[in-house]
């Protein structure tokens, strides 16, 4: 193009809620001549446009706009040009553009966002009503509804009035859906995000109670410690003090848990580097200290088989255990000046000490030897564990190869803004979103998608961040800034997965509050109460039988282990291109009995192509043509197809009174024939006679001033896996496949049966889908779940019902994975197989550990109180427990 310049604009589409849609919009945009490149916001409903200066920008403006109605009229257009906000309003399908005048041209000032989260909305038709209302008021410059996850957010222009616009959109909420749960979050006061790396934090109780008591703080608004990745995370109210507010953290952190390296992340990769450095220095020093330990008691246990006491072999023993103990003694005593007393470093010290007071030097010795051994084991099972973990998702990108000029500047990806050119080489990660503009080359997708085969990539195709280009130089053009990239988004769901917890886990961390404090006191009544009511019972004896108790009295390898296989869970199947964004989605799946399927592009590719054309009275071509003058205003894919069989231009200047009848099809005039194309119902509804088609397919009938003329038969290709994921389906415990369509019944239950599938309810409006999903659910106890598969958008109603909803084909797609509680990053129905199976596995080996971990616990009480346990046994209860399940929960990797 020469040295022509670019103007971008900004177009915000107010109500686009159909992600169908959006993509029709941002294909029909990008082909026009005019505009260079574009991209669609779906969440923030927000087009970006580049525009060559050679054209007029307001003709452009206007053919954009009107390309934009006629694929979904009456959305609410607000034009923004240059950080200018042009009022240039289209309401519906009006085509004239008016002249700006100066009252009409605002200055560009930063929108104050606030959002609300409607807990307990269940009314779809309640949330447009909502959203229509509340867009209304004086001071919203837009209000989005997102019924998935209930949460409306407001664009407002008066800041001065954000309290009592605030008082009225929960006015009209309340009036409209009257008892809902409404929460307030101003993202002008929201906060500021601080992420702190814990270095060497190794204890996952501490962990718990840190967590605990950062979320608790009255600056914090919401927190979340994620022990795998050492990762604090934390969100500061606006108006603190967020230097102060860190400081109390570290407080915290250092009070709880001492001795730890605490990093305030300005570069996250920096920042786990350094970590991982100093936590490499941590254990060398540790694993000295256990040898210089294991040395001296080696020796001192020698003289003592040969028979020969002396005062040297009790100071090896002393020594020993100040060597390898002094760590957790000092701990103990810094914890127990500040009221804690139930922390596994206190209970070790009393447990240690208590069998020195009553002359078990060798055995107390021993204790802490193995306590430090267990624990260092432990540490390096977690660690490789996190490196585990961290390879399936080690996507994110090192750098971006920047052209300037003539020139390439290897930067951040950070750094990189939308519409920079960058240059990918052979071998190396894509670093962010974009456009190839030169180049062809074979790209490796498996880190996003979890496919092994090579995909083929040209000038015009999209490419994602987390691709690897295998063979040849690519020259891309960036569509999305690093946070809004598809690894970024990645990325942030799976670490952040660790905050949406599971029952199990729930139930674990409850359970961990409880389980110490009442073993700690059963500890202190079998040391006190048999000695005083048993005659001839010695202290020390029950002394010693009390001190097993304090020994298996921490939770660690539940409270480590439990975590630890739900993420790891989650990390497998996001290298399986299974995203599943919380650990109760996760165990939800496990219990999923009934799968329910949209059609159209889920279980069928959604491509259609013209199969018959069944002519009465005109020639097959004229029926043709008839047919393309009704759709060619439509996206729809049965539209799309019958022209693209028709294969020429439609003289779209003499269409006149198009009109699009809901579930019946179109009415058009051309010339001067009236036109009705569509489904039974239309003839009918028009008292036309027709012919009934025998064939399967979705059939679109024509007539012509009330005439019947044919019919044409457009048929859908089922994918080739869907068979194999019914089936597989079914062998992972899956009693009932259902699939909802809205097509017609013979292609319905041809569809059911060619896949097996064991119900159908066909031409169904998008309303009757979340009322078949009701019928579904009539009967069914907590244990009975439904999961429903569709596009993660135009089924938000059906995902918003079900227990999990599931998103198909959403690479690329932010709205899907907005939309959805597991999303699948390919077209491939066999992967819900897949993740169902990685949720049972992932249970399993969490009740394994559980049943372990309190099995062994428990029987080693039962034999220390009965006088037939040593401290051998009871640390074995506690750090050998935590440690096979450690081991036991990366089988999940496997």
């Amino acid at each position: 193009m020469g040295d022509c310049s670019l103007l971008k604009k900004e177009i915000l589409l107010g109500g686009l809620r159909c992600s169908h849609c959006a993509k029709d919009i941002i294909k029909t945009v990008s082909n026009l001549e005019e505009v260079e490149g574009c991209n669609l916001d779906f969440e923030a409903q927000k087009l970006i446009i580049d525009i060559l200066d050679t054209y007029n920008e307001d003709k452009v403006v206007s053919k954009v706009i009107d390309t934009i109605n006629s694929i979904e009229p009456d959305l609410d257009i607000d034009v923004t040009i240059n950080s200018i906000n042009s009022r240039k309003r289209q309401k519906g399908r009006g085509k004239n553009m008016k002249s700006l005048s100066k009252a009409e041209v605002n200055d560009n000032v930063n929108p104050i966002k606030v959002e609300f989260i409607l807990n307990g909305l269940n009314c779809a038709h309640c949330a447009e009503v909502i959203n229509e209302k509340v867009g209304k008021l004086k001071g919203v410059k837009s209000s989005n509804l997102n019924f998935v996850n209930k949460k409306m957010t407001l664009n407002l222009t008066d800041e001065q009035n954000e309290s009592e616009i605030i008082r009225k959109t929960i006015d009209i909420i309340n009036n409209t859906e009257p008892g809902l749960d409404i929460v307030v979050n101003s993202k002008s006061k929201l906060g500021i995000k601080k992420e702190i790396i814990l270095g060497g934090l190794n204890c996952a109780h501490c962990a718990e109670v840190i967590g605990q008591k950062v979320s608790n703080l009255s600056e914090i608004e919401s927190s979340d410690l994620n022990f795998i990745n050492k990762k604090l995370t934390v969100l500061i109210k606006q108006n603190e003090n967020s230097k102060q507010v860190i400081e109390k953290i570290i407080d915290i952190i250092n009070n709880t848990e001492p001795g730890l390296d605490i990093n305030i992340v300005k570069n996250s990769q920096q920042a786990n580097i350094s970590v991982e450095e100093k936590e490499k220095d941590s254990s060398k020093k540790d694993l000295l200290k256990l040898i210089v330990g294991f040395g001296m008691y080696a020796v001192a246990i020698y003289q003592s088989t040969i028979g020969v006491e002396s005062k040297l072999m009790n100071l090896l023993l002393i020594i020993s255990y100040l060597v390898v103990g002094g760590g957790v003694i000092i701990k103990a005593l810094k914890n127990m000046t500040k009221g804690r007393i139930f922390d596994e470093n206190f209970l070790m010290l009393i447990a240690t000490v208590g069998a020195l007071a009553i002359g078990e030097v060798e055995e107390a010795v021993a204790v802490m030897l193995f306590y430090q051994l267990g624990e260092y084991l432990q540490g390096i099972a977690v660690g490789k564990s996190r490196k585990s973990i961290a390879s399936l998702m080690n996507i994110r990108p090192d750098s971006a190869n920047l052209k300037v000029n003539n020139e390439i500047k290897v930067v951040s990806p950070e750094d990189v803004e939308i519409g920079d050119v960058i240059v990918i080489k052979p071998g190396e990660k894509v670093p962010l979103d974009g456009v190839i503009i030169d180049g062809s080359s074979m790209v490796d997708t498996s880190a996003i998608t979890g496919e092994s085969v090579l995909r083929e990539t040209a000038i015009g195709d999209d490419i994602l961040s987390g691709f690897i280009n295998k063979n040849s130089l690519l020259i891309v053009k960036v569509t999305k800034g690093y946070g809004e990239s598809t690894v970024s988004k990645i990325l942030d769901l799976v670490e952040n997965a660790s905050s949406k917890k599971s029952k199990t886990e729930n139930f674990i961390s409850k359970f961990s509050r409880y389980y110490t404090p009442i073993v700690v006191c059963l500890a202190a009544t079998i040391a006190i109460i048999p000695p005083i009511v048993i005659q001839g019972a010695e202290f020390s004896e029950w002394f010693y039988r009390g001190l097993l108790f304090l020994v298996v009295s921490c939770p660690c390898a539940l409270v480590l282990s439990i975590p630890l296989s739900f993420f790891s869970g989650i990390g497998y199947a996001s290298k399986n291109g299974i995203l599943i964004k919380g650990s109760n989605y996760l165990e939800a799946l496990k219990d999923v009995d009934t799968v329910v399927f949209d059609k159209t592009g889920t279980l069928t590719k959604g491509v259609f192509n013209v199969t018959n054309i069944n002519a009465v009275d005109i020639s097959k071509q004229e029926l043709l043509e008839y047919a393309a003058i009704a759709e060619v205003n439509s996206n729809h894919p049965i539209a799309k197809s019958i022209l693209k069989t028709y294969g020429k231009a439609v003289d779209l200047d003499s269409i006149k009174n198009y009109e699009e009848i809901a579930a019946h099809g179109i009415r058009v005039q051309y010339n001067n024939e009236k036109i009705l194309a569509g489904n039974e119902k239309l003839m009918k509804a028009n008292n036309i006679l027709y012919s009934e088609a025998k064939e399967v397919g979705t059939v679109v009938y024509v007539a012509v001033n009330g005439i019947y003329k044919g019919y044409v038969v457009i048929s859908d290709e089922v994918k080739e896996d869907s068979k194999d994921a019914i089936r597989n389906l079914k062998n992972v415990g899956i009693k009932e496949v259902v699939m909802l369509t809205g097509d017609n019944k013979d292609v319905a239950n041809k569809v059911a049966s060619d896949l097996n599938i064991d119900t159908v309810y066909s031409s169904l409006l998008p309303n009757e889908k979340v009322e078949k999903v009701e019928e579904i659910y009539e009967g069914r106890n907590e244990k009975e779940k439904v999961a429903f598969v569709g596009d993660g958008i135009n089924d938000a109603p059906v995902l918003a019902r079900v227990d999990v909803g599931i998103a198909m084909g959403a690479l690329g797609s932010d709205a899907a994975i907005e939309a959805a509680d597991v999303v699948l990053m390919t077209d491939e129905p066999n992967k819900i197989y897949k993740a169902i199976e990685i949720s049972k596995k992932t249970n399993k080996i969490v009740w394994q550990n559980i049943i372990f971990a309190l099995g062994v616990k428990v029987v080693v009480m039962v034999l220390g109180a009965g006088g037939m346990a040593t401290m051998w046994e009871a640390i074995f209860a506690d750090v050998g427990v935590a440690l096979i399940a450690v081991i036991n929960a990366m089988r999940i990797l496997k």
